[in-house]
């Protein structure tokens, strides 16, 4: 091709690669984990009084506002308990001090939360902890219905803890079912799965 013929070429087609190169997305995902496994990050250690409990979460939502936060990613699920009324398992240890024990006066907070979030046009993220199910042997809250007093087959010891079996048909079809519960049930805009496990020579490795 003729030098002439080749800058006409590349003259005639930059205008269209130019218009075909993606925009930049009009709205960009920045999102803060709040922990509630061990009082990580709320509610505070106990704090079992509902109203501190309330005004502590939007504290932590005006304070992730101002700091330009649009999204918040909250464990509700930590331990195969709950931060909300499940059909399926007792309220977390970490909301009022004992697992299975409701909030007094009664409220559900994770609707609280999603709510809250929402009035501040920011997502709210359920954060599950699928295949944890018990936190501590030794120190946890574990209540007579959680599911590993009602199907202890279904559940493998790691050092101080209980997880569900991943490779048993009957724990993956349990698990399914919490996650489609808050699915349907909540205004919820995203699910967070979130557990991992090393074998002790992967742990080595990464300490080395």
């Amino acid at each position: 091709m003729k030098r002439k013929n080749l800058y006409s070429f590349i003259l005639f087609f930059l205008p269209l690669g130019l218009i075909a190169q993606p925009k930049p997305p009009a709205i960009e995902f920045r999102g803060v984990w709040i922990a509630t496994v061990d009082n990580i990050d709320w509610p505070s250690r106990g704090m079992v009084n509902v109203d501190s409990q309330k005004a502590e979460y939007i504290r932590q939502l005006d304070m992730h506002q101002r700091n330009g936060m649009n999204a918040v990613i909250v464990q509700v699920r930590p331990a195969a308990d709950a931060f909300y009324p499940s059909p399926y398992e007792p309220w977390s240890q970490w909301l009022m001090g004992k697992q299975g024990q409701a909030p007094f006066p009664y409220y559900d907070p994770l609707q609280f939360m999603i709510e809250e979030a929402h009035k501040r046009g920011m997502e709210f993220h359920a954060w599950c902890n699928p295949y944890r199910a018990n936190f501590n042997i030794g120190s946890s809250s574990i209540a007579p219905n959680h599911i590993t007093r009602i199907h202890p087959e279904w559940f493998l010891t790691y050092g101080d803890a209980k997880y569900f079996d991943p490779a048993n048909k009957q724990a993956q079809d349990f698990v399914v079912k919490v996650i489609s519960d808050i699915v349907q049930r909540y205004d919820i805009d995203a699910i967070h799965m979130d557990d991992y496990f090393l074998s002790l020579p992967d742990r080595r490795k990464r300490i080395s």
